[in-house]
């Protein structure tokens, strides 16, 4: 059996409610160390709510989440901010700073978490565009001036600057074509190989599934109505999960994922 020591992130029975809407109707998931987890579900299902809440961003009805050992529930602000220090962020949109160039948007968490001088900040952020992939002149422009792509690449550069313990990706691949997806994919993948954080991905992005997740949680109905590797998910009886990994996109995904194999 798994020890509890061995979860960076805990989630059970988690409830929420907005107004006369549930959310989440009793949501349990544990995530091990190391690896790359993914929660999955249709538009509308609760995913982004649940990583806002894991964050410490919103708090739950009810329900109880340890991140890296500690209940969020009741921290205080200082506590609050230690433990988001060992967390890294790669929002939907990439919420970069319009006014900053990708080596300043790298360097504000590194300016606001640490006192380190502007020189180490500065050769800092460069080594972290490139290992997101990022060519060396993207540091001197703003986001405007990037392409889709770049911009969720400059986002995990910045995500990755403090070295986090875990690192969570919201929806990292919305938007992209098909190629970039796929280069966004294999990217996380030589990111958790080098950096070795845990990873945990908010997506309905099937292929992405397919190619990076080691385990899926999935959410419908307010709940995890199923979880485990992508191949047992695909042998689900339950039939939003069936619908869902073995509907005609969802085989297509599959059908890609064993070629490659």
């Amino acid at each position: 059996m798994t020890g509890a020591a061995e979860f960076v992130l805990e989630v059970r029975d988690v409830r929420t409610r907005f107004g006369s809407a549930v959310v989440h109707d009793g949501v349990s998931l544990a995530v091990r160390r190391g690896e790359i987890f993914a929660i999955a579900g249709a538009s509308g299902c609760g995913k982004s709510t649940l990583l806002r809440e894991i964050l410490l961003l919103h708090r739950p009805d009810a329900g109880s989440i340890r991140l890296l050992g500690r209940e969020v529930a009741g921290l205080g602000e200082e506590e609050a901010l230690a433990l988001r220090r060992r967390c890294g962020v790669m929002f939907e949109r990439g919420a970069l700073f319009g006014a900053l160039t990708v080596a300043e948007n790298v360097g504000v968490p590194l300016r606001e978490q640490t006192r380190l001088g502007d020189a180490l900040i500065g050769r800092i952020a460069a080594l972290k565009i490139a290992l997101a992939g990022l060519p060396p002149e993207a540091g001197a422009l703003r986001p405007s001036e990037l392409s889709g792509g770049m911009r969720k690449r400059a986002a995990l550069a910045r995500a990755i600057a403090l070295d986090p313990e875990i690192l969570f990706l919201d929806e990292p691949t919305a938007g992209l074509d098909p190629l970039a997806a796929a280069g966004f994919d294999d990217l996380v993948r030589k990111l958790k190989a080098l950096l070795g954080p845990t990873v945990v991905v908010v997506t309905h992005d099937l292929d992405l599934l397919w190619r990076v997740a080691d385990r899926v949680a999935f959410l419908a109905d307010g709940r995890v109505v199923g979880a485990g590797t992508m191949e047992e998910l695909s042998r689900s009886a339950h039939p939003v999960v069936r619908e869902y990994f073995v509907g005609p996109r969802g085989r297509g995904a599959m059908e890609q994922s064993w070629r490659r194999k």
